[in-house]
């Protein structure tokens, strides 16, 4: 059973160099300098957040994301169109779950579950999104099984490796403490 830790983007960019290993391992063919550049750019934001799963020290696994700021991109060009009161972001609505990367030899243990699970505990947002590549089916029934929504695609941008990505969402429990 691996060990899981959380951690804020400096703790992420000190061991950018495990995480990246893992990327190429889960991600073949993704080029790392892209990588490196996006973590960089998230790690700054504020509210990014990072679980790692560790085997015997090793990393195994890890999951990353951010709340999304006004402005965003994230919904642009969403089909089906959904209204600005869905879209409208203010930072503190939606949180964006930006890599799930788990090495092929830990994949089915329930890891990434756990990895996701980990990330988006006790976030004060509504909701969490996601993106996949089209051609991933097994990943997108995955996501369903643990109960995101498809809510439309988005089309990929200059830089990325897809022409569009399914979006997908997953409500976010409201917390709250006990008096």
């Amino acid at each position: 059973m691996p060990d899981f830790a959380r951690l804020d983007g400096p703790s992420t960019l000190a061991v950018l160099a495990e995480i990246q290993r893992v990327y190429a391992a889960a991600f073949p063919g993704h080029p790392l300098t892209g990588h490196a550049r996006r973590a960089g750019q998230a790690a700054a934001s504020p509210g990014f957040a990072t679980v790692t799963a560790r085997e015997r020290g090793r990393l195994v696994g890890f999951a990353c994301g951010l709340p999304l700021q006004a402005p965003t991109t994230w919904w642009h060009g969403l089909r089906p169109a959904r209204p600005p009161s869905w879209t409208t972001e203010t930072g503190a609505r939606t949180f964006a779950v930006l890599d799930l990367g788990v090495l092929p030899a830990h994949r089915g243990t329930g890891t990434g579950r756990r990895l996701v699970d980990g990330l988006l505990a006790y976030r004060a947002e509504e909701r969490a999104t996601l993106a996949t590549a089209p051609d991933k089916p097994d990943i997108q029934r995955m996501y369903q099984r643990w109960g995101w929504r498809l809510v439309g695609r988005v089309p990929g941008g200059p830089e990325e490796a897809q022409p569009f990505y399914y979006l997908y969402v997953l409500p976010l429990r409201v917390r709250t403490t006990r008096p």
